[in-house]
């Protein structure tokens, strides 16, 4: 019937008139009085006689009664539902489509070993299709009754995952990521060891791609294949091998900046006062591999002198903790030979660079402590708290870095940061609008709610939408608290 309508649509009332034959029988009596009435012409007729039909297919169907075709029941649950508190948050969370907290409600569900009422299957499960990444937490949350629905409907017999080593074997280059991710942070060797056995398999992009994974928990047992794969004729995979050997303090290429800064960089003790000083004299190396390393040799400032540039470079990519035992002295006293002429106190940058490749926190603190300089990668490796800190001291300067950071956290904010966070935004509320907060409300802390107001801006153009937005912050947090405390006893 509906085929029928949607072909005489698409040829015009001219060639195609839809006819009773077109439309079941039940609805041959009102097709003889629209098609009877000569008072309509044929696309009047037609408009009726679709709007009968539409009504009439909505109107749902009989099932058809086959006494051969047999269906268990679904099997008892082994989980118990969640509490009607929890009932409603998952509600209100599907009613205002918020993806961000219909995710936590079922994190905060499967950590409760609770199961979702038999009514938002079929919600949680079409949600499941489009999101990838829900589908083993929805399987988890359906319980039994989910699995027994998912042999009815094929689009919801969410595959079983297979094993980590079949997943290794036969994904798509974005699960392999994620199986060899996973398995490099639990056993690292083992996880190199699986890459080297497909590597003549790979093409030269999965290689670079699955390469970078490497970094993970990167050691000095990985150094002997990697300087094998510097002969590889993808350039892609060199520049990610040498990013790996780079972070490696034990690899013949860090060894070899270090003999060169060794050369070029020597202590020495100036004036009356005896003053410790440091005295540069640098040969361009010799050693090609400098270059294909990445290493640049000539400056890209007029001003900057290129060898000062070269032992830069070299020097972030040396353990800080070696100019201890060099120089002879403590970590204070590095900085003080570094901070004692114009031109190697600009090292100190390229020392806490060098602190954050090779995780050395007291290092980097020591540096981040005394300079004024901005390292980002403080927010890989500084505790959260300490990156919190950090973030507040430079947000003024680095506003844009800062929000982008941390709206890529998997962790509830400080008050303190999320104060200055939200002044800025709502200096900039077209900016970060209510689709912002819907992706960042499991970062959110829940007493904020009750401070939205003083952020309101003082331009008038600014103020009804930020009054708009807080009203949805607040919707978000609200419901946030609700699936806090539904689940808050099972914890």
């Amino acid at each position: 019937m509906w085929n029928n309508i949607v072909n005489t649509v698409l040829l015009g009332t001219g060639k195609k008139q839809l006819r009773k034959d077109d439309l079941p029988p039940a609805l041959s009596a009102v097709a003889d009085t629209v098609l009877g009435d000569k008072s309509l012409d044929v696309e009047t007729q037609f408009l009726h006689l679709a709007a009968i039909a539409l009504n009439y297919r909505q109107s749902g169907v009989t099932a058809l009664q086959d006494s051969s075709v047999t269906l268990e029941a679904a099997p008892d649950e082994v989980l118990p539902y969640c509490s009607p508190a929890a009932w409603q948050a998952l509600h209100t969370a599907i009613d205002m489509d918020l993806h961000a907290l219909i995710l936590y409600w079922m994190e905060a569900c499967a950590a409760a070993q609770q199961i979702a009422p038999p009514e938002f299957i079929p919600t949680l499960m079409d949600m499941s299709i489009r999101e990838k990444q829900w589908r083993e937490l929805a399987v988890a949350v359906c319980g039994k009754r989910g699995e027994w629905l998912g042999q009815l409907n094929p689009a919801w017999a969410f595959k079983k995952s297979d094993s980590t080593e079949e997943r290794w074997q036969t994904g798509s280059l974005d699960e392999r990521k994620q199986v060899l991710t996973a398995l490099r942070q639990e056993n690292p060797s083992q996880a190199r060891e699986w890459l080297q056995k497909t590597w003549s398999q790979e093409n030269a992009a999965t290689r670079a791609e699955l390469l970078k994974v490497l970094q993970i928990n990167a050691g000095e047992e990985d150094i002997p294949w990697l300087e094998t794969l510097l002969t590889d004729k993808s350039s892609k995979v060199k520049d990610e091998t040498w990013s790996l050997l780079k972070q490696l303090s034990t690899s013949s290429i860090v060894q070899v900046y270090w003999q060169l800064l060794q050369q070029s960089i020597k202590p020495a003790k100036k004036g009356l006062l005896n003053k410790k000083s440091l005295e540069i004299s640098l040969q361009l190396p010799s050693d090609k591999r400098i270059a294909d390393s990445g290493i640049q040799l000539l400056s890209s400032s007029k001003s900057a002198n290129d060898d000062i540039f070269i032992l830069y470079q070299l020097t972030t990519y040396v353990p800080p903790a070696w100019w201890e035992e060099y120089l002879q002295t403590d970590k204070k006293g590095v900085l003080s030979y570094f901070n004692n002429t114009e031109l190697t106190e600009k090292f100190i940058q390229a020392l806490g660079l060098a602190a954050s490749r090779f995780k050395d926190l007291d290092w980097f603190r020591l540096i981040i402590k005394e300079g004024e300089d901005f390292f980002m990668d403080a927010f890989n490796i500084l505790p959260a708290h300490e990156q919190e800190t950090y973030a507040l001291r430079f947000f003024e300067k680095e506003v844009q870095f800062i929000i982008r950071c941390f709206s890529e956290k998997d962790y509830e904010w400080g008050l303190p940061i999320t104060r200055e966070l939200f002044k800025w935004i709502a200096k900039n509320p077209y900016q970060y609008n209510r689709n912002f907060f819907d992706k960042q409300v499991q970062n959110i802390p829940l007493l904020i709610a009750g401070e939205l107001e003083s952020f309101t801006p003082e331009l008038p153009a600014y103020q009804a939408t930020w009054k708009n937005t807080t009203e949805h912050i607040k919707r978000l947090l609200t419901c946030k608290a609700a699936i806090n405390k539904a689940f808050s006893n099972t914890k």
